[in-house]
């Protein structure tokens, strides 16, 4: 019997040194057809007072609804507060891409609202071409524990051009909402809370 407890206590602790790899988190909207994807990754660095992450953020504009023909700016906030930003790849070259802490207006990434990263094509025509899937890669750090959770309540942004490039393109922002239970979902935590109050009905009238 002690050699059996011995062993579980071994299991146990040897659970409890294990590292446990930063889970990644994903989240998906749509708008005008295109759908985004945003992955936010954690990075794991000793740093008590920040915390560091890369966001890749995924357009697939094969269904896209508008006219235009570029994507000339993209913005994502996952955070109410950004430490530091930087694009790491971007469609075609991430160097011809400018990178700000602002979001998106008609006039690309000068829009207000804090905690945007936002990147800006630098081209007189956009080198994101609508059609196929686009994507983004920045680094970014913010303050410690001040990440949504769930990512519920975090914006993307993308701002189309038409073919010509000048500023007057479509702009879409969409946030993320908290998942909405299925009806199937409801059901079963509906059986379970009248079961456990017929179970306690029960003992209550055994006593």
């Amino acid at each position: 019997m002690k050699t059996i407890r011995r062993m579980i206590l071994t299991v146990v602790l040897a659970m409890g040194l294990m590292v446990v790899p930063a889970q990644a988190t994903v989240v998906q909207v749509q708008d005008l057809g295109s759908i985004y994807t945003l992955t936010i990754n954690e990075v794991s660095v000793s740093d008590q007072a920040a915390d560091h992450y890369n966001a890749i953020l995924s357009i697939n504009t094969a269904a896209f609804t508008g006219s235009a023909g570029f994507i000339s700016a993209v913005a994502f906030k996952v955070s109410n507060d950004v430490l530091s930003y930087g694009l790491t790849s971007g469609p075609n070259d991430d160097s011809s891409w400018a990178t700000s802490q602002n979001g998106i207006s008609n006039d690309g990434c000068a829009g207000n609202g804090s905690g945007f990263v936002c990147s800006q094509d630098l081209a007189p025509v956009s080198l994101a071409a609508v059609g196929g899937t686009l994507e983004w890669t920045w680094a970014f750090t913010i303050p410690e524990g001040s990440l949504f959770p769930d990512l519920i309540g975090a914006t993307i942004k993308a701002k189309y051009n038409n073919a010509a490039g000048t500023l007057n393109g479509v702009i879409t922002s969409q946030e993320v909402a908290a998942p909405v239970p299925e009806p199937s979902t409801l059901l079963l935590l509906g059986s379970g809370l009248l079961g456990l109050g017929g179970f306690a009905w029960w003992r209550n009238r055994k006593g």
